[in-house]
This record gives structure tokens, sequence and C-alpha cells, in this order.
């Protein structure tokens, strides 16, 4: 499904997801609300994508926010691009590995059902 998004429906997305935000955030909704609020009215937008539009994120903020929770553990930041996390959050078959899961739910402030995460384990568990 994802694939067959245009570039310029993807804007048209964007445009709207903030537009939802800013609407959610007057009526002081909690991130989970606004994220499930984008879904309803963009059912092409997937969990993990509208949980970052809820927040106003762009990819490349997430990215950034996911190197700083590393470095706060004191850790080494991953080598986290924004097409991995493109690709978590439009292709069917890629996950982010566990670390990476969660590192995205604490970014996040989110349980890994929220984010469509809780696959990543069960698909891992059925195929190892």
């Amino acid at each position: 499904m994802a694939a067959s998004i245009t570039r310029l429906r993807r804007v048209a997305i964007v445009r709207e997801a903030t537009r939802i935000r800013m609407r959610c955030q007057r009526a002081d909704y909690t991130n989970e609300q606004a994220a499930a609020a984008i879904r309803e009215a963009l059912p092409e937008v997937t969990q993990l994508e509208a949980w970052r539009l809820a927040l106003g994120w762009s990819r490349a903020d997430t990215v950034a926010q996911v190197g700083e929770l590393y470095r706060t553990d004191g850790l080494m930041p991953p080598g986290l691009s924004e097409s991995m996390l493109c690709r978590w959050e439009h292709a069917p078959d890629e996950w982010p590995g566990r670390d990476y899961a969660v590192m995205l739910c604490r970014v996040y402030r989110a349980r890994p059902e929220q984010l469509g995460l809780h696959q990543v384990q069960r698909v891992r568990q059925l195929s190892a």
C-alpha cells in the first residue's frame, strides 16, 4: 500500500496530519489520542508514523532524539538514518531491531503495541 503513495500524496498527508495534530493540541488530546485521530482520518498512515506526526516531528527529529537517548545512556549513537525510519514506517516486512524498538518507545513515550512494534517480537519469534 505505502509504495503506491505518490510524493504529492505524501505531502498532503503530512499537511493534513499537521492540521489534525494542531486541532488535537487545542482540544488537549494526549499523543495517543492525536495519533489515533490521524490514523482514523488517514488510514494509509501506519501506527509508527502516526505517533511521529502526532508529535509534530520530522524523521530527522526522531533520529536526533534517538541519538540523544543513546548519548544520555552513555552509549554511542546508533547508525539510525531517516531512510531506515522511513522503511520501518512504510515497508510491511521491515521492522526495527529490539534495541531500536525500545528506543523508539522511549522517544515517543509509548508502548510497543501503540507504535505497532509489538509485532517485532512476534514476527521474530515465528521466524526463529
